[in-house]
């Protein structure tokens, strides 16, 4: 059973991560040329990493990483990504174009989402993962507009992902396995708006989870006071239904849905008494 968040490096990611092509590099750049400008990574001695365009500083932050030169609608520009840094927030997307031969910088954006991009019809496309409860966020960059933000996109589950698919769950968050079609509808469906946020909000941070004996069960928490703040997700696979019960970090006790733990399976119940106390 793997620990992990949604967030793909929020524990895992090495500091030297990218969203975009410089994946598949071993080691991101530290010097770039742009249209016959130096384009250099460095660290300070406050230990910050810094971008400067010919010996000019022009951006510094706790981890800055370049990904590469990329052309957009006929203009070269350099991507990259910069935050604090650590494990707390993800570092994202900024673009480092020239104007009228003067650097710009537009980002990065704010957001502790992890970003994929996209070249599209003169633009890049920065894009999150939508979960659910929380959608995916996108941005645009291109010369005339530079870094917009786009309406976001709702989470919609895997078309055709049915019971028969259940195994796909080995070892998920327990995020991505509330977003298993038939469990995300009948969840989605059956729990109160104001219920969903806060269940999906506590369920989309640090956690693991794992096919058991009966089903599924996955576990999450603020991982600040993980012992007050938590939610768990069970699927029992013979009544093909969901089970969930949280604890929001200000309430004494915990909540549940379906609301009667007595018609809950008994190995739910049974590990449902054993968790009261915090997810784990």
């Amino acid at each position: 059973m793997t620990l992990f968040t949604p967030l793909r490096t929020a524990l895992l990611g090495s500091a030297f991560a990218l969203p975009f092509a410089a994946l598949a590099q071993d080691t991101p750049p530290d010097r770039l040329d742009l249209q016959g400008h130096e384009v250099t990574r460095s660290e300070n001695a406050d230990f910050e990493q810094v971008i400067s365009v010919d010996g000019v500083e022009v951006l510094k932050d706790g981890q800055v990483l370049l990904d590469g030169v990329t052309e957009v609608a006929g203009q070269q520009v350099i991507t990259g990504i910069a935050g604090a840094g650590g494990n707390a927030c993800n570092s994202t997307p900024f673009v480092l174009s020239l104007k009228d031969g003067k650097p710009v910088i537009d980002g990065p954006i704010d957001s502790c989402s992890w970003f994929e991009m996209t070249p599209q019809d003169g633009a890049l496309v920065f894009q999150s993962e939508a979960f659910p409860g929380s959608p995916a966020e996108i941005w645009t960059w291109s010369p005339v507009s530079g870094l917009t933000e786009a309406s976001p996109e709702g989470f919609t589950p895997k078309s055709g992902q049915g019971w028969e698919n259940f195994a796909s769950l080995d070892s998920a968050h327990p995020i991505d396995a509330l977003g298993f079609a038939p469990v995300y509808a009948e969840v989605k469906a059956g729990m109160s708006a104001a219920d969903w946020d806060a269940y999906t909000e506590i369920l989309a941070q640090l956690g693991s989870g794992d096919l058991v004996e009966g089903g599924y069960r996955g576990s999450a928490c603020n991982k600040l006071i993980c012992d007050t703040e938590w939610a768990i997700l069970w699927i029992d696979q013979a009544s093909q239904q969901a089970f969930t019960m949280w604890k929001p970090g200000d309430e004494e006790m915990p909540k549940t849905w379906p609301a009667d733990p007595g018609s809950w399976p008994e190995w739910v119940q049974l590990d449902a008494g054993s968790s009261a106390g915090g997810a784990n």
